[in-house]
């Protein structure tokens, strides 16, 4: 596992690309769908909040596996939300 820094910078880095996405969906593919468009963007920044509070947890008095496994489980979450809040700002255009 890396540092926490450098998890943190992955945390913003993955929501700056849903918020990025978002903006480039308003900007080339008008407002229709801008109350959804927001929704999913408002979904992205609570996400992020939460990932980083689950990152600044006290670890101590736990097992490296314990620790490890944490650390995995949040990596995963954030991966798939990720995924998922891509998926829909994509599927707004059906």
């Amino acid at each position: 596992m890396a540092s926490r820094r450098n998890f943190k910078k992955d945390i913003n880095f993955l929501t700056n690309e849903i918020l990025t996405r978002g903006i480039i969906h308003l900007n080339f593919f008008g407002r229709e769908k801008s109350e959804e468009l927001y929704m999913v963007m408002n979904e992205a920044a609570a996400s992020r909040n939460e990932y980083i509070a689950r990152v600044n947890q006290k670890s101590s008095g736990k097992s490296a596996k314990e620790i490890k496994t944490h650390y995995k489980s949040i990596y995963d979450d954030l991966l798939n939300s990720t995924y998922d809040l891509l998926g829909k700002i994509d599927n707004l255009d059906n």
